[in-house]
């Protein structure tokens, strides 16, 4: 039997993984939890103070705020932000977490909150501080490039395309979207942003593009670092082995 294209056992697979995925869920919890917090007391206005000190910026990187490169990744523009955001975590993260276990799950969202956050600051806007960044994409991103790296078939369920070209469109995407701002001045790039701005696609700048993309780099080579080749004590043996053989004909 099937719902919404789907086989009723596999549903039932994906919900039971979904379920037992405690780290994930943890994250989720927490983000929404905190933005829960925050708008109960008022919202970003009455928290701009917080925001500074624990939001992404240069300044704050650079007088020493080291911390803001990873505690930006719990605060939230509003609870759209951060409800899109857990959801992601939820769908994307228990899958991974199902496969590779918690501990690997929360690095891998780790290096892409830390990849996104450097990415960031590397390509802000004439090197200002127009915004300050917050939210958890960075750490979405970067499961769904490591998806896209360890598993390149899976089908990305409700879209009909698999888990690499889903993955790989979006951050050739970002990465585009990121140096057309026209805000960053590229020769030739502008240009095209400029375009798009006059086009009435203007609000596409003000998303953190080079977050996603710095965030999805992370996901993609914590994926290769998974995949390399390990060295086990068979592949030891067999090298000496080789080894001895040709020792032995000289």
């Amino acid at each position: 039997m099937r719902l919404a294209g789907v086989y009723l056992p596999a549903l039932r697979f994906r919900a039971e993984k979904l379920l037992k995925a405690r780290a994930v869920w943890v994250v989720a919890l927490l983000i929404l939890s905190i933005q829960a917090f925050v708008n109960e007391r008022g919202g970003f206005d009455r928290f701009f103070r917080f925001y500074e000190e624990f939001g992404l910026t240069r300044s704050g990187v650079f007088s020493g705020k080291i911390w803001q490169l990873l505690s930006y990744g719990l605060l939230h523009g509003g609870m759209v932000h951060a409800t899109t955001n857990a959801l992601f975590v939820l769908l994307l993260g228990s899958t991974i977490e199902y496969v590779v276990g918690r501990g690997a799950v929360v690095k891998i969202m780790i290096a892409g909150i830390l990849g996104g956050g450097i990415f960031h600051l590397l390509m802000a806007p004439n090197g200002a501080d127009v915004r300050i960044l917050v939210g958890w994409s960075g750490g979405c991103a970067s499961l769904l490039l490591f998806i896209a790296t360890v598993s390149p078939q899976s089908r990305m369920w409700p879209l009909p395309v698999s888990a690499q070209s889903l993955g790989m469109g979006v951050l050739l995407a970002e990465l585009v979207l990121a140096l057309v701002d026209p805000n960053l001045g590229l020769p030739g790039f502008s240009e095209i942003g400029k375009r798009l701005d006059g086009w009435g696609l203007g609000a596409w700048f003000s998303i953190a593009h080079a977050c996603h993309f710095g965030g999805g780099l992370a996901g993609y080579f914590c994926g290769k670092w998974m995949l390399r080749p390990r060295i086990t004590l068979d592949r030891l043996q067999r090298e000496r082995a080789r080894r001895e053989a040709i020792e032995g004909k000289d």
